[in-house]
């Protein structure tokens, strides 16, 4: 008996991208097209050689389009063996023939925040019919806000240098996926750059992170009043308006 074919997709993306800034909520509407398979983070632990993770998954997909998420972090922290982080992602696109689809959030104010308050309770994401009732207000430590809102910036800085002379299409979360009547025009946007026929885009996601700070935290005065002689002092007119 003759082995079976290793399997091949046609087309392939990786996306590129940092925590809450709505990457699962992407990775949900691509999946509506029943030719893609969109896996998540395939190298959120440290592989020896990752190359070959990944090419171990495309084999596993039966889609004719595959996909997988990639954090910035993760290549930044986790990938300790990875020395030449943009030698990597070249090699990506031009050995591998991935195309890269690179989302950010660009208020790293509400991103610190998302994260922050993923952690607190206990949960990244909800779906339509969750029964989970929305957490109480906590008190923030502005040390810990203030920590992570320098977490957001270098890696914002990592993924700029990254994608720098890469070829890449650019997805906001403000801008392509914060609402819902977004997701058809940013799906068909992502279909014209991967040469697909767009699939009208669903999924029952919802929003975590609630919009006013004050239904978050109770000490939004004095998480302000910290940030004044900080180098984010400049975040504080984001806060007043939340």
């Amino acid at each position: 008996q003759l082995p079976t074919a290793k399997h091949q997709p046609e087309s392939k993306f990786v996306i590129f991208t940092s925590g809450r800034s709505g990457s699962t909520l992407l990775v949900d509407l691509i999946n509506s097209n029943p030719n893609i398979q969109c896996d998540l983070e395939l190298l959120k632990r440290r592989v020896a050689f990752p190359i070959s993770l990944v090419r171990s998954f495309e084999q596993q997909s039966e889609k004719p389009i595959y996909g997988w998420k990639l954090l910035s972090y993760q290549l930044l922290n986790v990938q300790t063996g990875i020395k030449d982080k943009k030698q990597f992602f070249e090699s990506l696109i031009h050995d591998e023939d991935y195309k890269l689809i690179y989302l950010t959030r660009n208020n790293k104010v509400k991103q610190a925040l998302s994260i922050i308050y993923a952690f607190y309770r206990g949960k990244w994401h909800n779906k339509e019919g969750s029964t989970q009732k929305a957490s109480k207000q906590f008190e923030l430590d502005p040390k810990i806000f203030h920590h992570f809102l320098q977490e957001v910036e270098i890696l914002d800085a990592f993924e700029k240098e990254i994608i720098a002379d890469v070829p890449h299409l650019y997805i906001s979360y403000e801008n392509d996926l914060k609402e819902v009547t977004q997701h058809e025009a940013t799906i068909q946007r992502i279909s014209n750059y991967m040469g697909i026929e767009a699939v009208k885009p669903n999924t029952a996601l919802k929003k975590v992170t609630p919009s006013k700070l004050d239904n978050m935290i109770s000490n939004k005065q004095q998480v302000i009043d910290y940030l004044t002689n900080t180098d984010y002092a400049h975040y504080i007119t984001i806060l007043e308006k939340m």
